[in-house]
C-alpha cells in the first residue's frame, strides 16, 4: 500500500573500539536495559558486531532497493525498548513548548492520513499526533511525527537528561538490531502466520464501521490501528514492535547501498531530499513487514502510520 503513494510523497519531499564479533543470538552478549533519566526513554545496550545488511537472493518480496548486500561492522550502541511513546511526547511538548510540523501546518496541513470516514490518505488539517484520527493511549506509540520533529525531540533530550549522544539510529545500526543475529525474512523467521504474535499489521481483526483489509493475514490480534508498545513478542536483543506499530525514522538519506559506508555508520548528504524510515506499520501486509524493507519520505512529511525510536551512542571503552 505505501508503495502506491511514493510519488505523492515524494513531491512533498522536493519542497521543503571493542572488537567486533558475529551478531547471531546465541553468541551475542546479554544486552542490559536502563532509564538513564525520568525523561529518558527505556534503553536496550545493543552489543557491536558485524551482519550482512539487505536480502539475499531469493527472498521472496525484496525489492531493489535492498541490493548488494553487504557485510557491515557496528559499534555497540543504545536503542530505545520501545518505539517513543505518546505521553513520552507529550512530557517534551509540555516540557519545551515545541510545536509539531503538522501542528503549524508547514509545507502542507496537519498530518497525512487514512481514516475510515473516508479511507484514502491525503493531508488533513487539524491532525497531529494530539489527534491522529483515532483516540491514542498514552502508551501507544506517537503518531504524525516529521523526520525534523524528531530532532527536535533528540536535541531536547541531549540539553534535558544530562546524558548525552541522544539520536535516531542509523539505517545500519536500525536493521542490526531488528535482525538480532537472524538470517531470515524476520527476527523470529520467515512463517508469515506468526505474525500477530510479534507485531502489528493487517490481520483479521475488524476496523471502525467493521471495515477489514483486503489483504489481511489469517491471524487476529485486536488492533486495526496502533497497539500499545510492547504488546507482542520481543525479538532475542530484547527490542519490541521492530517490524509493525509504526514506521521508525532513521538518520541516512534515502542512497542506494552501493558505496553506502560499511562501519554502521550514516549515509547522508549535503542534498538530501528524502530520509528513510524503517520496520512497516499497523497498515502493511507481510511483505512489508520483513528485516530488509525499506522506505523513505521527505523530512517534512508525516503520517499517521510514522513514529520514531531513539538511539544513543555510548562511551567507547578505555
Amino acid at each position: 500500500m505505501h508503495k502506491m503513494l511514493i510519488a505523492m510523497w515524494a513531491a512533498v519531499a522536493a519542497f521543503h573500539g571493542a572488537p567486533a564479533r558475529s551478531a547471531d543470538a546465541a553468541s551475542a552478549p546479554r544486552t542490559e536495559v536502563a532509564r538513564d533519566c525520568e525523561a529518558c526513554p527505556e534503553m536496550v545496550s545493543i552489543p557491536g558486531g558485524e551482519f550482512v545488511m539487505g536480502s539475499p537472493a531469493g527472498e521472496s518480496d525484496r525489492d531493489d532497493d535492498e541490493l548488494p548486500q553487504r557485510q557491515v561492522r557496528v559499534k555497540p550502541f543504545a536503542l530505545g525498548k520501545y518505539e517513543v511513546t505518546v505521553a513520552q511526547w507529550r512530557q517534551f511538548a509540555l516540557a519545551s513548548g515545541y510545536q509539531t510540523e503538522a501542528e503549524r501546518n508547514l509545507y502542507e496541513p496537519g498530518c497525512f492520513t487514512w481514516e475510515p470516514q473516508k479511507p484514502e490518505w491525503a493531508w488533513r488539517a487539524g491532525r497531529s499526533w494530539r489527534d491522529p484520527g483515532w483516540n491514542q493511549k498514552d502508551n501507544e506509540p506517537v503518531v504524525c511525527i516529521s523526520w525534523s520533529d524528531a530532532q527536535a525531540y533528540v536535541r531536547w533530550l541531549d540539553q534535558r537528561s544530562g546524558v548525552k549522544g541522544w539520536r535516531l539510529p542509523t539505517e545500519a545500526e536500525w536493521e542490526y538490531a531488528t535482525r538480532a543475529g537472524s538470517t531470515t525474512r524476520r527476527p523470529w523467521g520467515n512463517d508469515p502466520d506468526l505474525l500477530c504474535e510479534h507485531s502489528n499489521g493487517t490481520d483479521k481483526t475488524k476496523g471502525p464501521n467493521g471495515r477489514a483489509w483486503n489483504d489481511a493475514r489469517v491471524c487476529r490480534d485486536g488492533y486495526w490501528y496502533t497497539a500499545p508498545v510492547g504488546s507482542y513478542r520481543p525479538n532475542a536483543w530484547g527490542l519490541y514492535d521492530m517490524l509493525g506499530n509504526v514506521w521508525e525514522w532513521v538518520q541516512d538519506c534515502y542512497l542506494p547501498y552501493a558505496g553506502a559506508p560499511t562501519d554502521g555508520s550514516a549515509h547522508e548528504t549535503k542534498d538530501c531530499k528524502g530520509r528513510v524510515v524503517r520496520g512497516g506499520a499497523w497498515d502493511d501486509h507481510t511483505d512489508v513487514l520483513r528485516s530488509a524493507e525499506r522506505f523513505w519520505l521527505g523530512p517534512g512529511n508525516r503520517n499517521n502510520n510514522i513514529g520514531l525510536r531513539l538511539a544513543r551512542s555510548v562511551p567507547a571503552p578505555p
